[in-house]
């Protein structure tokens, strides 16, 4: 796939964010998609392979202002499959002029609030958020800051996926293990909770604290002073060991060198450095809060990062405990392992492929006619029963008060947006389906596929027309048999029977909704292992009885104005007030969940 990556910011290489945008760079790079990438200047450099839209590098107000206005102008709308925003909790678009998954990794700054001055909580907390409900997708980097997004910023559960963070084994490095405490972080105060580790280490036993050195890695950032501050006047200062910036090719032999990792950080959007030490097979103690709970939570000892007294009796229990060093060693290799770039980069590319709209509480895809045909070559190749579905706006109003149909329409395999309405209405909740997927224009096209296909439903005599017709399609579709929705010429009991002999790949269900789905879903395990499609009119449509619209009037979108023309007394309710209707449902859905 073509995927359009931001970049920004790098903050040169040396923060967990350019970790992540590196790591995810390399991931997409190995599977094999093309890349482009938006850079400033200190980015240039590390991706010069790539395609790259270059920013010159200026300070921070105007890299905001330039992504939120300049920046969305750029993106050549066909030139992309989709894009990703790499810290979309660092700069955003005002628009998105193709698909976008957000990617957001913490909402520390609700939680440490001195963190930042004014004017960037302001734009942190009012600019940000709104610009981040426009994406098509937002991804949190773990469950905790899913919760974030939903409680501060208010996004859509919905539009939410969790996709954690992969991490990169540290290589294995033979060396002697010493008496050391590691921390790698920025010296960040409050944020990063460095005073509070210096008290905990003075709490320590005696001989602890003359037995170890506590080893704390990372450049100077906001409020380091105060901490190189209390580290000189502590009575534990010669203990304390500031290395500054560490280059991360010599991070393994820290982790390989260290007795235990401790990660105190008063909140943390996911934590490589905790995986990583894990994996390097070095006993751990974290935070219990945000993302650092879920990943240590089994694997490491866990401690309030605001009691200096709690994280040193951690640390104590630790270094005391050979038996439950090794215990916690294995532990922490266990859930190290279920972390990778590779997953990670797997997880983005699949929200872009299995991309939905949500509507009333229905999913649907909202992808192209070709995605979809190759999401139902998939259903027929498991071999498995499948129920794929047709939505449009009728379909919708009838799952917005038919609790049971939108049950079912939620346990199916695949539900394609039919029409003008499913569309317009996926667009006022912000979502963007891209092509009319509908049944009657999917069956030549299905038909030119090597399918078996069975055709159920309609009034008698009707399918067997259909039949016909279908055969006459030269295709490379098998069309093996026909019976009416009335089970007039065959009973419920013979068509089952039938159907186990003749063994369908696909079955096409037409006796409108929500009878055809409730139908599905009763009899699916009745019938052989095959793709049962829930196809409306389509019968009549093949089989000639009531005729399609213009060629043009369907690449308009007005095909259900000729179908009202033609049936005027039968389709007056479901257009002229229910077409109004969905779109008021819609409005005050949107109204709701805005508050």
């Amino acid at each position: 796939m073509k995927i359009l990556l931001s970049a920004i910011p790098f903050d040169n290489g040396k923060s967990g964010i350019s970790v992540y945008i590196r790591e995810v760079v390399r991931a997409l790079e190995e599977q094999g998609h093309t890349l482009t990438l938006i850079v400033e200047d200190d980015g240039a450099k590390e991706f010069e392979r790539f395609e790259l839209i270059r920013i010159k590098k200026r300070r921070a107000l105007f890299s905001m202002l330039y992504s939120l206005f300049i920046l969305p102008w750029r993106i050549k709308r066909k030139k992309y499959d989709f894009c990703i925003m790499l810290a979309a909790n660092r700069r955003v678009f005002c628009r998105y002029p193709i698909f976008t998954i957000a990617v957001v990794h913490d909402l520390s700054q609700y939680h440490v609030p001195v963190k930042y001055d004014k004017f960037r909580m302001f734009y942190i907390k009012k600019i940000l958020p709104h610009y981040v409900r426009k994406a098509q997708s937002v991804v949190a980097i773990s469950q905790s800051t899913r919760n974030d997004l939903i409680n501060f910023w208010h996004i859509p559960e919905e539009k939410i996926t969790v996709v954690y963070n992969g991490f990169t084994p540290p290589e294995k490095v033979e060396t002697a293990k010493e008496k050391q405490i590691l921390y790698i972080s920025r010296i960040e105060h409050p944020g990063k909770n460095h005073l509070n580790l210096l008290k905990a280490f003075e709490l320590l036993p005696e001989n602890l604290r003359k037995e170890y050195t506590l080893v704390m890695p990372g450049a100077a950032w906001n409020g380091a002073d105060a901490v190189f501050e209390y580290a000189k006047k502590s009575p534990c200062s010669d203990r304390f060991k500031f290395t500054g910036f560490v280059d991360f090719a010599k991070i393994p032999e820290l982790y390989a060198q260290s007795s235990l990792y401790i990660f105190p950080s008063h909140f943390e959007g996911f934590g490589l450095s905790l995986l990583e030490a894990m994996h390097a097979g070095v006993p751990c103690a974290c935070s219990n809060n945000s993302s650092l709970g879920e990943l240590g939570s089994g694997a490491a000892e866990l401690f309030d990062p605001a009691s200096p007294l709690e994280i040193a009796d951690a640390i104590q229990k630790i270094l005391e405990n050979d038996a439950y060093q090794k215990q916690l060693v294995q532990k922490g290799r266990e859930k190290s392992a279920l972390f990778s770039w590779q997953n990670t980069a797997r997880g983005l590319t699949d929200i872009y492929l299995n991309r939905t709209a949500r509507v009333f509480g229905v999913p649907f895809f909202c992808g192209t006619m070709d995605e979809a045909l190759e999401k139902i070559d998939k259903a027929v190749e498991s071999k498995q029963h499948h129920h794929i579905a047709f939505i449009n706006a009728h379909c919708l109003n009838i799952a917005y008060k038919n609790s049971a149909y939108k049950q079912v329409l939620n346990g199916c395999q695949e539900v394609f947006a039919d029409g003008i309405g499913a569309k317009i209405g996926a667009m006022m909740l912000g979502y963007a389906v891209e092509e009319n997927v509908n049944g009657t224009d999917m069956f030549p096209l299905l038909a030119r596929k090597p399918y078996r296909i069975y055709l159920l439903g309609g009034a008698p005599g009707v399918a067997a027309a259909a039949l016909e017709k279908a055969k006459l399609l030269n295709g490379k579709a098998e069309f093996i048999g026909c019976a009416d929705g009335f089970f007039k010429e065959k009973s419920e009991a013979e068509l089952f029977a039938g159907l186990k002999e003749l063994r369908p790949d696909i079955i096409l269900v037409a006796m409108g909704v929500p009878k055809q789905e409730m139908w599905i879903n009763e009899h699916l395990q009745d019938l052989p292992a095959c793709v049962a499609i829930g196809v409306g009119g389509l019968l009549d449509f093949v089989s000639e009885r009531i005729p399609r619209a213009p060629l043009w009037m369907r690449k308009c979108n007005i095909e259900w104005c000729y179908r009202l023309y033609n049936e005027p007394f039968r389709l007056f309710k479901r257009y002229i007030i229910g077409n109004p209707l969905f779109i008021l449902r819609v409005f005050l859905s949107k109204l709701r969940r805005k508050k």
